[in-house]
C-alpha cells in the first residue's frame, strides 16, 4: 500500500419515510466508520428519506440550509471526517418539486460540493413505472471534480451511471479530471439484478479510475425494493468491495490511488484517443478552480504571465486580465495549451475556447454595463497579433465610447504595441480577483 492509500467508509441503508429514524442509521453508521479509521463516508441516494408517493416526498423535502444538512453538516465536523451525501431530497424555490442533490461536506462541516441530477429516471423497470420529472426538476450544470486530501472526486447520482459521455465528461482532463467517480443508488431491483455491477466495472474500466457506489438495499414502500449490492471497484475493473447485505450497514476499506497510474501508464487509454477524428463536446463549460498561487509563472506564448491575472478556468481554456485594455473590462481568453495559430486547435479546444467565451462575455458585459460586445481574433502576425498564443478579445461596448466605431479595430490592433500605459502587476491581479467572483464562490 503506497503513502497514497485511504481509507473510506461505504454506507448501505434501507431508508423508509421516517426522516428521524433514518437519521440515527446514518448517524450510527458514521461513528462506526470513524472507529474503524475511516476518512470519507459516502451515503446512498435517498439517504434521508423514501416515500410511497409524489406528494409526501415534496413534502418532506428540505432546503440545503435546513435542519437535516446542518446536522450532518455538525457530525461531518464532529468526527473530523468528509461525507458524501448523495440524493438529497432538495426542496425547490417554488417548492412544488425537488432537486436531487449531491452533497459533498469536507471534516470541518463545509459543503464543498453541490450537483444536481441531471439524468432523471423515467422509465418501466419491470412492473414498476417510475416517472422521476414528475416530481423532480434536473439539474443544469456538471459540476467539475472536487479536490480533496483522498484524490479529485466526480459526483453523479444513480441514473447518470448509465451514462457514458457524462463519465469520460468528468474524467478525461489529465491534470483536473476524476480519479473516483460516485453513484449514491437507489437501483430498483429488477434494473439492479441486470445491469448493475456490470455498468459500475465498465465506468472504472473505460476511465480507468475508482468507482464507489453506495446504495440502497430491501424494501421501502410495498411497490418499492432497493438491490443492494453497495459497490466499489477499481481501475481495472476488479470489485474490491460488494456488500451483499440486506440490512442497513457500513463497511470500510483502502484505496490506493497508485494503482490509478499504474493502470493508465500500462494503457494508455487517453494518449491514445483520435481526437482529430473524434472529441467530446458539451453544450456547458464545466469551471475548474483555480488553485495556482498569484505568483506562479505561466508561459503565454513567447511571454511569461502570472498565475494572479487568470480570473477563470476550465477543462481547457483560461481567461486572463489585460495589461493594456482598450476599453474598461477588455480581457481576454487563451487556450491552456500554448498554440500560435488557430487552425492548430483540437475540435475540443475549439469548442471549450468559444464556450467559454460566451459565457465570459456574457458576465463581463453585465458586470461592466455594456450594452454590446465586440468580440475579435487577430490570427497570425499580418492580423495584428502580438503575442504567440491565440487568444480571443473580448470588449464589453457602451453607446459613444468610440466616435467612429470602427476606431476599435485600429485600437485593437495598435494598443500594446508600445508600453506606455500598460498597467502595474497589482492592479492587474485585483481585477482578476474582483472578476474570478463572478464565477466562483468567495473562496476563490
Amino acid at each position: 500500500m503506497s503513502n497514497k492509500s485511504i481509507r473510506i467508509g461505504l454506507c448501505q441503508l434501507n431508508s423508509r419515510d421516517d426522516k428521524e429514524e433514518n437519521f440515527q442509521i446514518g448517524q450510527k453508521l458514521i461513528r462506526e466508520a470513524k472507529q474503524q479509521d475511516a476518512k470519507i463516508v459516502f451515503f446512498p441516494e435517498a439517504f434521508d428519506y423514501i416515500c410511497d408517493s409524489k406528494a409526501a416526498t415534496i413534502e418532506k423535502a428540505e432546503p440545503i440550509d435546513g435542519p437535516l444538512i446542518t446536522r450532518y453538516r455538525n457530525l461531518a465536523k464532529e468526527n473530523q471526517l468528509w461525507l458524501s451525501l448523495g440524493g438529497f431530497h432538495q426542496q425547490s424555490k417554488d417548492q412544488t418539486r425537488i432537486l436531487n442533490s449531491h452533497l459533498m461536506i469536507n471534516d470541518q462541516g463545509d459543503i464543498v460540493g453541490h450537483y444536481s441530477k441531471i439524468h432523471l429516471f423515467d422509465v418501466q423497470a419491470g412492473s414498476l413505472n417510475i416517472r422521476e420529472s414528475d416530481y423532480t426538476q434536473p439539474g443544469s450544470t456538471i459540476l467539475s471534480p472536487i479536490e480533496t486530501p483522498f484524490g479529485r472526486i466526480a459526483l453523479g447520482i444513480c441514473y447518470d451511471l448509465r451514462f457514458v459521455e457524462f463519465a469520460r465528461f468528468l474524467t478525461s482532463s489529465p491534470t483536473h479530471g476524476a480519479q473516483i467517480l460516485t453513484y449514491p443508488s437507489a437501483f430498483t431491483k429488477h434494473t439492479g439484478e441486470a445491469h448493475w455491477e456490470i455498468l459500475l466495472r465498465a465506468r472504472a474500466i473505460e476511465n480507468q479510475c475508482f468507482v464507489i457506489a453506495a446504495a440502497q438495499v430491501g424494501s421501502h414502500t410495498s411497490k418499492r425494493e432497493s438491490y443492494g449490492h453497495s459497490m466499489v471497484v477499481d481501475p481495472w475493473g476488479k470489485v474490491l468491495l460488494d456488500m451483499d447485505l440486506e440490512y442497513p450497514s457500513v463497511r470500510t476499506i483502502d484505496l490506493d490511488l497508485e494503482r490509478i497510474r499504474e493502470v493508465r501508464d500500462r494503457m494508455p487509454i487517453l494518449e491514445h484517443r483520435r481526437q482529430d477524428l473524434y472529441s467530446l463536446t458539451s453544450p456547458t463549460n464545466m469551471i475548474i478552480p483555480i488553485d495556482s498561487k498569484d505568483d506562479e509563472k505561466i508561459s503565454w506564448g513567447q511571454l511569461q504571465i502570472t498565475a494572479g491575472q487568470v480570473f477563470f478556468r476550465s477543462r481547457l481554456s483560461m481567461a486572463l486580465v489585460n495589461r493594456k485594455p482598450v476599453v474598461p473590462g477588455h480581457v481576454l481568453v487563451s487556450p491552456i495549451r500554448c498554440v500560435e495559430r488557430f487552425v492548430q486547435l483540437t475540435s475540443e479546444e475549439i469548442d471549450d475556447l468559444f464556450l467559454s467565451t460566451q459565457l465570459i462575455a456574457k458576465r463581463i458585459e453585465d458586470f461592466f454595463q455594456g450594452k454590446s460586445l465586440s468580440i475579435a481574433i487577430q490570427d497570425g502576425e499580418h492580423a495584428g497579433q502580438t503575442v504567440k498564443h491565440v487568444h480571443v478579445h473580448i470588449l464589453p461596448r457602451v453607446p459613444g465610447d468610440f466616435e467612429d466605431n470602427d476606431t476599435i479595430y485600429h485600437e485593437l490592433a495598435h494598443h500594446d504595441k508600445k508600453q506606455k500605459g500598460w498597467r502595474q502587476e497589482q492592479e492587474m491581479i485585483d481585477e482578476a480577483k474582483t472578476l474570478r467572483k463572478l464565477f466562483y464562490s468567495d473562496k476563490q
